[in-house]
């Protein structure tokens, strides 16, 4: 048998021989899925039938585990890593230190959300050939509102109400209203011309 000193420049011995000839009896390794206990920064608290383990995350997205995720670990001796997320709870965080560009220069890009999708931004721009909005409800709050149409505007409504607290002005090259019905016009004082 031969000894734990090898030339190593003459040697032709494979990495399995080595291994079993190594003086040391290897640590029993772990691969398969664990739950979290607890978070503490990049490191978890796993289960395991010895008793916990301490466990480096090494997932290839940003994903900020939660307690109670089920993860996919890997660990020998008290070096354990979790390469792998089976069900989770947590919130997956993109950053980065500067623009970040999504592109499918040759198909689309769609954003699913159960609960919501929220834009953020001091200033949020969207150019398009088309634009297109299909809603239930729209609700829209604004400090200013400046609408700028160089063709024409066409609104089809089952029903409009107008309300303004101050003044209404209201000008055009010509005006034509047409009711089926009554016009009301209320107010204190009316003038024409």
């Amino acid at each position: 048998m031969a000894t734990a000193q090898h030339d190593f420049a003459n040697s032709y011995l494979t990495v399995d021989e080595l291994l079993r000839e190594s003086p040391e009896p290897a640590a029993a390794s772990f691969f398969g899925p664990a739950h979290i206990l607890a978070v503490e920064g990049r490191t978890v608290l796993l289960t395991h039938d010895d008793g916990p383990r301490r466990a480096r995350l090494a997932l290839a997205q940003s994903y900020r585990a939660v307690a109670g995720d089920e993860v996919l670990a890997i660990g020998r001796g008290d070096d354990w890593y979790v390469i792998g997320l089976l069900q989770g709870a947590g919130e997956t965080v993109l950053t980065a230190p500067g623009d970040i560009t999504i592109a499918a220069p040759a198909g689309r890009v769609a954003i699913m959300a159960r609960d919501g999708v929220s834009l953020q931004g001091s200033l949020v721009e969207i150019v398009a050939e088309k634009l297109e909005f299909t809603a239930r409800h729209v609700f829209e709050r604004f400090t200013d509102l400046t609408q700028w149409v160089t063709d024409a505007v066409h609104k089809r409504l089952g029903r409009e109400r107008t309300h303004v607290e101050g003044d209404y002005d209201l000008k055009a090259g010509r005006i034509t209203e047409l009711a089926d019905d009554d016009v009301s016009i209320d107010g204190r004082r009316i003038n024409l011309g």
